[in-house]
């Protein structure tokens, strides 16, 4: 099956009302106010087609066995309607599905996430014509609800733009303080690196989550995206100090 060809016939269809930009605007995540009308047996069929690519080309946490992707093909068809749906936008339903398929969690999770990545995508660039997120004072995506995965000082003023690399947006956020607890700064640090001083790792004592952050003051314009997957030695420095990735989402 031709992957991209796939997701680029992945139709969804979303239209904000007041009552819903009202609940947006105090807080609550594009994707849980207005999730999007989607067609859940060709996601399935997605979702399976990205399990067999991962387990061609061996790729993921863990290898994909023919007993894992056996186990979600059995799947009836009112149960891909409830895998897709429930895997898609509520949280917590990970562990459940990883339990009754007799799959590992965070395998389950790499396949959902790079099955989703491209609707959620599409789904915030719907979003954005229709809200204006420069509104936006959370810690967590206003699209998706997801933590940012990084975040860089922006301008001359070294703002700070938080990024989603779920569905690849930024917005502004705070200057000082963790976005994932929303604590101020008396309990964060930050490290940084002699030969790569445009690099900074905010460390927070509270939660223990760390955030990835670029200065383009000193880099110059970046791409999010490509610098994530870039520093993949800062995560280790940062989880060698006994500190995590936040991964959640926020609902509320």
């Amino acid at each position: 099956m031709n992957l991209e060809k796939d997701t680029q016939s992945l139709d969804l269809w979303v239209s904000f009302d007041t009552e819903q930009i009202k609940e947006w605007s105090q807080g609550k995540a594009a994707l849980a106010v207005a999730p999007p009308g989607i067609e859940s047996e060709r996601l399935f069929m997605h979702l399976c087609a990205v399990a067999k690519a991962c387990q061609k080309w061996q790729v993921g946490p863990q290898p994909v066995t023919n007993n894992y992707i056996n186990s979600i093909e059995e799947l009836s068809k009112p149960q891909r309607q409830e895998f897709i749906t429930s895997l898609f936008l509520v949280e917590g339903s990970m562990l459940k599905w990883s339990k009754y398929l007799n799959v590992p969690a965070d395998l389950l999770e790499y396949i959902a996430y790079n099955t989703f990545k491209p609707v959620v995508k599409t789904y915030a660039e719907i979003v954005l014509g229709q809200i204006q997120i420069s509104d936006w004072t959370h810690g967590y995506c206003p699209v998706c609800g997801s933590q940012p995965s990084i975040a860089k000082l922006a301008g001359k003023d070294g703002h700070r733009r938080l990024y989603c690399g779920r569905c690849e947006i930024d917005w502004r956020y705070k200057r000082l303080g963790c976005p994932h607890c929303d604590d101020n700064a008396s309990q964060a640090s930050f490290i940084t690196l002699d030969n790569y001083k445009q690099y900074r790792i905010y460390l927070c004592d509270r939660c223990k989550s760390y955030l990835k952050t670029v200065d383009e003051r000193i880099s110059g314009e970046v791409d999010l995206f490509c610098e994530d997957l870039a520093t993949a030695e800062l995560d280790k420095i940062a989880q060698a100090e006994g500190f995590q990735r936040s991964h959640s989402r926020q609902w509320v």
